[in-house]
């Protein structure tokens, strides 16, 4: 009898095969929110509008799968959320909440399926893009651009560190592939940028810049796990597929909404 050859195992991916287009659309987001946020006013309060509408859609397809997009809740969740950042714009970010309770009260009136759910999910985006959109307007490019740089050496530093050295898991029933390894890498590097927005001449002291770029990474590895979460009961791997790479635009900005809104509790705290 003729021995059957033996098939060829297949090679495990790659540690860094989806590297290049993750770079890619990195790049672009960076390049076009550079941009924005240099050019601030108007700018930042458009993009955020655009931003905060496509995630409102991503936020609700995860939570009402069977929900079709002419149903009514998901136009008064976009509402909602927009108006939330709008409304921030023009009279403070208290008053963004307005919208974001007006929205909630119609999701009741017309009997919306898991109202509670999308409603904290108006507040969940709004929040930290109106923080955004007041923080820019009032402090300046520089507070802005510390958050988004701690926000992106956390995931930097978890996506290397994490392929690199691997180990046990951070929490594998909600997020398989996050390592402890990865964890601990993202806040080394969320130090180091820290470290470097203090240097350059930022707006707080050295303790606070370092320290506080801890909380903040953590907070964003938060969000994170948040999204992954929603993502597993929804049974889906992305939010959607809008950015090459890396998802949909709460894949991509999920740790960033957790930290901004830390951001927020802690300006507050300063100020009271």
């Amino acid at each position: 009898m003729e021995d059957t050859p033996e098939q060829p195992s297949p090679k495990p991916p790659a540690k860094f095969g989806d590297l290049l287009v993750r770079i890619v659309s990195a790049v672009v987001l960076a390049a076009i929110g550079g941009l924005v946020f240099w050019e601030g006013g108007g700018f930042v309060v458009a993009l955020l509008v655009v931003v905060g509408g496509l995630m409102s859609w991503e936020y609700r397809q995860l939570i009402l799968t069977d929900a079709s997009n002419k149903d009514m809740g998901l136009w008064v969740m976009v509402a909602g959320t927009t108006g939330a950042v709008i409304a921030a714009n023009l009279f403070g970010i208290f008053f963004g909440l307005i919208p974001i309770v007006v929205s909630s009260f119609i999701l009741l009136q017309i009997k919306h399926k898991r109202p509670i759910w999308i409603a904290f999910g108006m507040l969940y985006l709004a929040v930290p893009l109106a923080t955004l959109v007041v923080t820019r307007e009032n402090q300046g490019l520089g507070p802005i651009l510390w958050l988004f740089g701690v926000v992106i050496a956390s995931d930097v530093g978890g996506y290397f560190a994490g392929r690199t050295f691997g180990g046990p898991k951070f929490w594998p029933a909600i997020s398989p592939k996050k390592t402890w390894s990865g964890t601990i890498g993202g806040w080394v590097l969320a130090i180091g940028v820290g470290f470097v927005y203090w240097a350059l001449g930022g707006t707080m002291g050295f303790w606070e810049s370092v320290l506080l770029s801890v909380p903040l990474a953590m907070a964003g590895q938060a969000g994170d796990l948040f999204e992954s979460w929603l993502k597993r009961k929804a049974g889906v791997k992305d939010s959607s597929n809008l950015i090459p790479g890396h998802g949909g635009f709460l894949d991509r900005f999920d740790a960033m909404l957790a930290a901004t809104s830390l951001y927020l509790i802690l300006n507050l705290i300063k100020v009271t």
